[in-house]
């Protein structure tokens, strides 16, 4: 007779085999596997649960963010929040579960064709009561379809709690700890999925409706799981590699973020103002406000990623913050410039399709202003003429929301002219510590001009070309003169005396101006 010890340790190394083969999988194509699932359940959701056809729904931008951004967005979040409770109890590296849990994905695929079995699909929603969906979630006895949960996503959310279970008893060899993270991953998925009606407060009939900065039901799910990805996108970086995740936070140019971030805002005021309806009513128009200030945000990173590739020899001199220099993989951080850039743009498309568009054309300037052989960044004035044409485009994200696709065309030209001139000649400030650097690399900016002639000449030449990057808005509005005047006087003075020039003091009076500037034009 066989004992049942010798079948259970044969039973485990037959496991241990099946994990170190999911284990030696390139990380890349374990989250190429991962999308692979998420997309193909979606499909086969649509064919065959309640609605019996490919995407869901009738094609529509509400389709596409449903397809394309919530769906994908509540299973990666969810994914990673199991990584990172699976990785801190067992202590094991997340980039290793990740490559295991990547696989077990595949039981998404399980639902569809389960529901099509038992019962011809189901109408598969968030659960639309809480009380019956937390009480009666695991009682096989009581069925939830009538709330928007389907019995193979019962069965396979069990399966699931086993496999994670069973991953754990291997990995540790701790049955406590097994137990202890199956029952948080249930907790997990189980709160997950009821998370939008709790946000609801039981009743996400009335909250889930058409309207608002975020219109759809869609487009407010994508973006309570959106933001969720984000965070645990961050979350499972830093333990992926701490250190090297702490060179990409202090390479962070938090100040310009703000700036275009808070232009988007300057845009959504303005234009609601001019609509005479700025609506900021509910918890999706605070979540609207966040999109738009985190999509240009990281768009900016992104394209400070890309421009640190091609200032690595400038930066040794202007001991800039750029990773590269501080030993970061190369790839590493070309990887995650691009993962940035996608949550931008998936943040812009999100908004609106309209956002979208600008959020791309925003991209591809930087690309122009950055990337050699054309690298417009080397030239004085059309360098900061084409951060100018950034600054409108920035407002423009704000002006979709009342505007649509007229957003650019209502921007009032006595806005759109100062900005345009006031930020091309004042963003020559960026290049005042870089003037070594610039010089070393090609790169003509007013202050090597300058410097080349006179230190002196240069410090004041710069002080009153950024004295009138403000003034020069009174021209279109004489109601702002005594702010661009303050403003003005203490950036000459500060210009002039100032030993060692810090760009977060012009950011400092940049942000101060601009609110001045809204508060006069909405008043």
């Amino acid at each position: 007779m066989i004992s049942w010890s010798f079948m259970m340790s044969k039973f485990a190394y037959g496991l241990k085999r099946i994990i170190n083969i999911f284990e030696s999988t390139p990380l890349v194509y374990s989250i190429v596997f991962l999308f692979a699932w998420i997309f193909l359940r979606i499909f086969l959701e649509g064919q065959f649960e309640f609605f019996h056809s490919i995407g869901l729904i009738p094609f529509s931008y509400r389709s596409i963010i449903m397809y394309f951004i919530h769906f994908p967005m509540f299973y990666l979040s969810l994914f990673q929040l199991i990584t990172i409770i699976i990785s801190v109890i067992s202590r094991v590296p997340i980039k290793t579960v990740i490559k295991s849990t990547s696989c077990g994905m595949i039981l998404l695929l399980l639902v569809p064709i389960l529901d099509a079995v038992l019962g011809h699909g189901y109408l598969i929603t968030y659960p639309l009561r809480l009380e019956k969906y937390f009480i009666s979630f695991l009682n096989p006895l009581v069925t939830l379809s009538d709330i928007g949960v389907s019995s193979g996503q019962r069965i396979v959310i069990v399966l699931i709690v086993i496999l994670v279970g069973i991953y754990m008893a291997v990995k540790t060899s701790n049955i406590f700890k097994s137990i202890l993270t199956a029952a948080l991953v249930l907790l997990c998925i189980i709160i997950f999925g009821g998370l939008t009606t709790v946000i609801a407060g039981n009743r996400p009939e009335l909250l889930y409706i058409s309207g608002g900065l975020l219109y759809t039901d869609s487009q407010k799910f994508a973006i309570i799981y959106g933001i969720l990805f984000i965070i645990t996108f961050f979350i499972s970086l830093y333990m992926f590699d701490p250190k090297t995740f702490r060179r990409l936070i202090i390479s962070m140019r938090v100040e310009r973020m703000a700036f275009y971030g808070g232009t988007g805002l300057f845009g959504l005021v303005l234009a609601g103002h001019m609509k005479a309806n700025l609506y900021v009513h509910g918890i999706f128009d605070f979540f609207g406000i966040i999109c738009i200030f985190l999509s240009l945000g990281f768009a900016f990173w992104a394209l400070q990623i890309l421009n640190d590739f091609f200032d690595r020899t400038g930066d040794t001199i202007s001991r800039a913050r750029n990773p590269l220099l501080d030993n970061i993989e190369p790839r590493y951080y070309a990887v995650f410039g691009f993962s940035v850039a996608v949550i931008a743009l998936l943040l812009a498309a999100t908004l609106n399709y309209t956002a979208f568009l600008i959020m791309i054309t925003y991209l591809l300037i930087g690309v122009i202003y950055s990337m050699p052989p054309v690298r417009l960044k080397r030239f004085p004035f059309i360098s900061t003429f084409v951060i100018a044409i950034a600054v409108i485009l920035s407002m423009g994200m704000g002006f979709t929301i009342y505007f649509h696709e007229k957003a650019l065309s209502y921007i009032p030209g006595s806005v759109i002219l100062p900005t345009l001139i006031g930020v091309t000649l004042g963003f020559v400030a960026k290049d005042l510590n870089d003037i070594e650097s610039d010089k070393k690399t090609g790169v003509i900016t007013i202050p090597v001009l300058l410097s080349m002639k006179n230190q002196i000449l240069c410090r004041l030449f710069m002080a009153i070309i950024l004295s009138f990057s403000f003034v020069i808005y009174s021209f279109f509005n004489n109601e702002v003169l005594p702010g661009a005047l303050i403003a003005g006087i203490i950036t000459l003075i500060y210009t002039l005396f100032a030993k060692r020039i810090s760009e977060s003091v012009y950011f400092l009076l940049l942000y101060s101006f601009g609110i001045y500037y809204l508060f006069i034009l909405i008043h």
